[in-house]
């Protein structure tokens, strides 16, 4: 996470957003502090993993439309989720 505040409400709230048009499933870990993989279409769950700027974090795309929402993620989260 690059975010000087880490994935608090405000970048979090756009990841969601960014992911809920897709079908698919994706999952997200925060593996600085466990490998307990959540629901990253929740914003409650995201904010459970307690992600911190410099935490590494690992993404599961799962579902037919898959490879658009990495796309899609991967261009938001390197235009810092809104920060």
């Amino acid at each position: 996470m690059k975010n000087e505040h880490g994935l608090h409400a405000r970048p979090g709230a756009n990841l969601v957003a960014t992911l809920k048009p897709f079908k698919c499933e994706v999952k997200i870990a925060n593996l600085a502090r466990s490998d307990k993989y959540v629901n990253a279409k929740s914003l409650m769950a995201l904010m459970s993993l307690g992600i911190k700027k410099g935490h590494e974090v690992n993404i599961v795309f799962l579902g037919e439309d898959a490879q658009i929402a990495l796309q899609k993620l991967s261009a938001e989260i390197e235009n810092g989720l809104g920060e």
